[in-house]
């Protein structure tokens, strides 16, 4: 889970803007808040702004701060930092995240939470600085400072032999979560920081595609199950989804290609993904005789009953020719499906969350994936709108909505919840107070 994220430098934020997830005082839908120690983490939060003001930021900054930690960056290629072009050009780039992870334990019961504060600074070609440190009940535990490629370690991580190597090699463009996280028996809480972002943290962006969709299909039915009854509720006119059979060389086209894929399934077993979305993502795996089948996902829309009651046959549709909102719909159910299966963490993050989607059936995602969040989950939503129905239906605490406004060239945050001066209590007409443009977070027009 994400309790804070501070940025600084980065795109249209210059001074520090500190994004929050932890909870208020407010007692609305209290029972779906996270209990970490003393604290109370809410499940979701949503972004409002005009456009331009700088809503996306805050995904973008994670997905950098990511890709920093855990990209794999070879010597001297560049790190994806955007520092503030009017003010800050010559300056590093600030993250800092507090972040609750799941201590090493038995999987059967429910694991000890680790909170961690990492920061890292950074330009596009160095890691100016970076730190880490584990957040106890009553005091701070310092795992590494790091100052240009000098670092210092603490406590047991000291008597780690690659802490040695790191010292000794450490790149000026790679972090030390990186190193040491990716090694093969990583020190437990470095690697369990590293595994936070390299594997809990998701991030859809609007062009973004499930394209390990068909691969899960074509393995687990009781994904298939749930993402059928998914689809079904919501009246997309799509009874399944299901795989169907392609011509091979609609795939692949050269012969030794075709033989590589066959001897590596054969080595390897399973099946592979493989194409763009020319090819839509086509599933390929070895038929009884050893042979190389093509696959692709598909809609199946079953057709209506005729009056003399008659069946209408059906008909099945590539995905890539279904309409945007029902693709957008179709890219995130999964996603947060895998979510709300086994141990319920991570943390999805997604820009223009109603993109092209109905209001209704993006309100059926949020909520289903708020369906039975309580105190010992650990998932979250955090998701930039302009999708105002949120507001009206009450979805929402006042603490889990933000507002982004630019002023004089700077990305400003403001929680909702702060405007107690304009007499936003629970259960007010939020949507009212918005639309206002009391609070900011609107277009000027």
């Amino acid at each position: 889970m994400l309790r804070y994220l501070t940025v600084a430098n980065w795109k249209s934020v210059y001074s520090p803007v500190e994004f929050s997830m932890v909870a208020t005082s407010e007692r609305r839908h209290g029972e779906r808040l996270a209990r970490v120690g003393r604290s109370r983490v809410l499940p979701v939060a949503a972004l409002y702004g005009a456009n331009a003001a700088g809503k996306s930021i805050l995904i973008e900054s994670l997905a950098a701060l990511r890709d920093i930690v855990a990209g794999g960056r070879s010597r001297g290629e560049a790190l994806p930092t955007v520092p503030h072009r009017l003010k800050g050009a010559d300056e590093p780039t600030l993250f800092g995240v507090e972040i609750i992870v799941a201590a090493p334990g038995d999987e059967s019961r429910r694991r000890r939470d680790w909170i961690f504060y990492y920061e890292v600074r950074a330009t596009r070609r160095e890691i100016r600085y970076e730190f880490l440190s584990r957040l106890r009940s009553k005091d701070e535990e310092v795992l590494f400072e790091r100052s240009g490629t000098d670092a210092e370690f603490y406590g047991d991580l000291d008597e780690e032999p690659a802490v040695a190597t790191v010292k000794r090699f450490l790149a000026p463009n790679r972090t030390i979560l990186d190193f040491l996280g990716s090694a093969e028996e990583p020190p437990a809480m470095i690697g369990a920081v590293r595994q936070w972002f390299s594997s809990e943290l998701h991030i859809v962006h609007p062009g973004s595609r499930f394209i390990s969709l068909p691969g899960r299909i074509g393995m687990d039915e009781l994904f298939v199950g749930a993402m059928n009854r998914g689809l079904s509720a919501v009246d997309t006119g799509i009874s399944r989804i299901d795989l169907e059979d392609i011509p091979l060389r609609s795939v692949l086209d050269d012969e030794k290609d075709i033989q590589n894929v066959r001897d590596r399934l054969a080595v390897e077993g399973g099946s592979l993904m493989f194409g763009d979305e020319r090819t839509k993502y086509s599933l390929l795996s070895l038929d009884d005789a050893e042979g190389l089948r093509a696959r692709q996902l598909v809609a199946v829309h079953d057709g209506e009953p005729r009056p003399d009651g008659e069946p209408v046959r059906g008909f099945t549709l590539p995905m890539s020719e279904e309409s945007d909102g029902t693709a957008r719909f179709m890219n995130l159910l999964p996603i947060i499906l895998q979510l709300c299966e086994g141990p319920s963490r991570g943390v999805l993050l997604v820009d223009e969350f109603e993109r092209s989607m109905h209001p209704l059936l993006a309100q059926e995602l949020i909520r289903s994936f708020l369906d039975g969040v309580g105190r010992d989950d650990r998932r979250q939503l955090i998701f930039t709108t302009h999708e105002l129905q949120f507001m009206r239906v009450q979805l929402l605490r006042r603490d889990e909505i933000w507002l982004l406004d630019k002023v004089s060239g700077e990305t400003r945050l403001t929680r909702l919840s702060e405007f107690s001066g304009e007499k936003v209590r629970a259960g007010a007409d939020l949507l009212g107070f918005y639309s206002s443009g009391r609070l900011g977070g609107v277009p000027r027009l």
